[in-house]
C-alpha cells in the first residue's frame, strides 16, 4: 500500500505514515464524528422539555408560589431558546446575504481602478 500523501510505500496494516505521519486509516471514532447528525437529538431535547414542562405542572398544586417560579423558570428557559434559535437563523441568513454579490460588475480597463488615473 502507498501513502496518499507523500507517495510512499507503506505497510498494509499501519494506521499511520511512517514517512509523513499521516493518517492512513480512519478509526472508528473520526469516522463518528465525521458522519452527519440526524434530528433525534432535537426530537429528545424537545420531548424531554415538554415532558419536564408537565411532570412539574403535575407536581406544584395550581396557585402556589412554588408552581409560579416552576412557570417563570421555565418561561425564561424557553424564551432564552427560542432567542438563540432566532439569533442563529438570523446569523445564517445574513452570512448567506453577505456572500451573495448584489452589484452588476463594470470593466474598469487593462490596469484595473488605476486607468482613471493613467
Amino acid at each position: 500500500m502507498f501513502c496518499q500523501k507523500c507517495g510512499k510505500e507503506i505497510n498494509d496494516e499501519a494506521a499511520v505514515c511512517i514517512h509523513c505521519g499521516c493518517a492512513v486509516k480512519e478509526d472508528a471514532y473520526s469516522k463518528n464524528l465525521s458522519e452527519p447528525k440526524t434530528g433525534i437529538g432535537i426530537l429528545m431535547g424537545l420531548f424531554l422539555g415538554i415532558s419536564g414542562l408537565i411532570i412539574g405542572l403535575c407536581i406544584y398544586p395550581a396557585g402556589t408560589i412554588a408552581r409560579k417560579s416552576f412557570l417563570k423558570a421555565w418561561g425564561i428557559t424557553f424564551g432564552v431558546a427560542i432567542a438563540v434559535v432566532v439569533f442563529l437563523f438570523l446569523a445564517v441568513l445574513l452570512i448567506s446575504a453577505v456572500g451573495t454579490p448584489h452589484y452588476i460588475p463594470y470593466y474598469a480597463g487593462p490596469y484595473g481602478m488605476f486607468s482613471i488615473l493613467l
